[in-house]
């Protein structure tokens, strides 16, 4: 997939360098330099207070400076500031372990924050990081770098980059990348979405070792070790795509049972099927227009009944697929569409899947699953940049680009809005997480 977005706020790099600088009273140790890259933080970060609260604490990032702001989601109190020594482009939390892992694609380095301890370590990798995936029931996260997947054990603080390398020829900018990675969740398989050709490459992963009855503490490791010798399996989708453009982003369910995905032209998006190698399509999504990445990234409920595809032009299409028939194949699968008044760019869901939540430029919709019309709309003056829906599925946390430094707080039971959280030291606030969500697809 390519990252071109990364490169709307290159010119804006020595200017949140100096603003990260200037203005941040950041209260987290430094993390270790790229010259001892597996170095922690001295043993004083011991004794800060324990961040690991997957259900009160959400994690805000800035946009443009190296800020992380801690906020209790209930009581709108800020816990803490973390600094890392870059932007916090990507990061995510695991969810059933006390690590943070942050990176970014201006950056060939990762840093693993233990919340529990508040130790940091940064380690050194060949290639800037765009995506992270923590592998559950383990300690181990894979990483989509630049050209090559690899695979980190943050607890013997390892990493394995495996030799297939997903590159362009054409390469422009060092800023781009040419796939997608995915990840299925309870299956641990990872697929690679070629974007020069359209192509699925299957990387199979062994069961967790609760899942597998494997004994011993390592087992799930040795597993790993096992697994990740085999060679990626290439599955051809270009019966399905008739212009032949490569495929662009996507979500795996996290049972492998199916992917929704899209091209990378922006003409359709696809469902996947591996177990029977079945495809359906959206059909012509895409009106006109040469936008970069045009087709939303698709969202799968966490139940795998319903899935959501959407273009910037408001154009959705959902499939339902909450009968057997439907799932095997034994009935013919058509979306339902719809349209939106206004440009999506996030899709979300919650109240035990019963309410889909979109948001995008200057509006958010929430909007029943059973009835399009069923709906409630919120207008802002800013875009709609981030999204995230609390573990219980009751609250949407809501971030709006160029707006206030505010976390705004959605009852998703009542589609009422709560009072916004202020969130310091954040100048835009950008992507939120927290140790718990509602969707393991997500």
């Amino acid at each position: 997939m390519s990252r071109r977005r990364f490169l709307a706020t290159a010119a804006a790099w020595p200017l949140a360098w100096a603003a990260g600088r200037a203005s941040l009273a950041v209260e987290a140790q430094a993390p270790a330099t790229s010259a001892n890259p597996s170095a922690a933080t001295p043993a004083s970060a011991a004794a800060k207070a324990s961040l690991h609260a997957p259900t009160r604490y959400a994690f805000v990032a800035d946009r443009f400076s190296y800020a992380i702001s801690v906020v209790e989601i209930d009581t709108g109190r800020h816990v803490d500031t973390l600094s890392f020594g870059f932007r916090p482009r990507v990061f995510e939390m695991a969810r059933d372990d006390a690590m943070l892992a942050v990176g970014s694609p201006e950056v060939p380095a990762i840093c693993l924050h233990n919340l529990q301890t508040r130790q940091t370590h940064r380690l050194a990798l060949p290639s800037p990081l765009y995506q992270i995936f923590f592998v559950p029931q383990t300690r181990l996260l894979a990483i989509g770098m630049r050209d090559q997947v690899g695979l980190i054990d943050y607890e013997r603080l390892s990493l394995t980059v495996l030799a297939r390398r997903f590159d362009s020829p054409r390469r422009e900018t060092a800023l781009n990348t040419y796939y997608s990675l995915l990840f299925s969740s309870f299956s641990q398989t990872f697929w690679v979405l070629d974007e020069l050709r359209p192509s699925l490459w299957r990387q199979p992963g062994p069961a967790s070792a609760a899942a597998s009855g494997a004994s011993g503490a390592f087992s799930w490791r040795e597993n790993w070790q096992q697994s990740w010798q085999e060679a990626w399996q290439e599955i051809d989708l270009a019966a399905h795509v008739p212009g032949g453009s490569g495929l662009g982003i996507g979500v795996a369910s996290a049972e492998d049972a199916l992917l929704a995905l899209t091209v990378d032209d922006g003409s359709q998006g696809l469902l996947y099927f591996p177990q029977t190698g079945r495809v359906c399509s959206t059909g012509p999504m895409r009106r006109s227009g040469h936008t970069n990445e045009p087709l939303l990234m698709p969202y799968i409920d966490a139940a795998s009944a319903h899935v959501l595809f959407g273009d910037v032009q408001g154009h959705m299409a959902l499939f339902g697929l909450d009968d057997e028939a439907a799932r095997s194949g034994q009935r013919e699968v058509r979306p339902e569409r719809f349209v939106l008044d206004f440009s999506p760019r996030v899709i979300r869901s919650g109240w035990l899947d019963s309410t889909w939540i979109i948001g995008g430029d200057r509006a958010l919709q929430l909007q029943s699953f059973a009835d399009p019309a069923d709906r409630k709309q919120f207008r802002f003056r800013e875009a709609v940049t981030g999204i995230w829906v609390t573990g219980d599925s009751k609250t949407a946390l809501v971030t709006l680009d160029e707006g206030p430094s505010r976390l705004y707080r959605y009852d998703i039971r009542t589609r009422e809005p709560l009072a916004p959280i202020f969130v310091p030291h954040v100048a835009m606030p950008g992507l939120v997480r927290m140790g718990s969500n509602n969707s393991i697809c997500y």
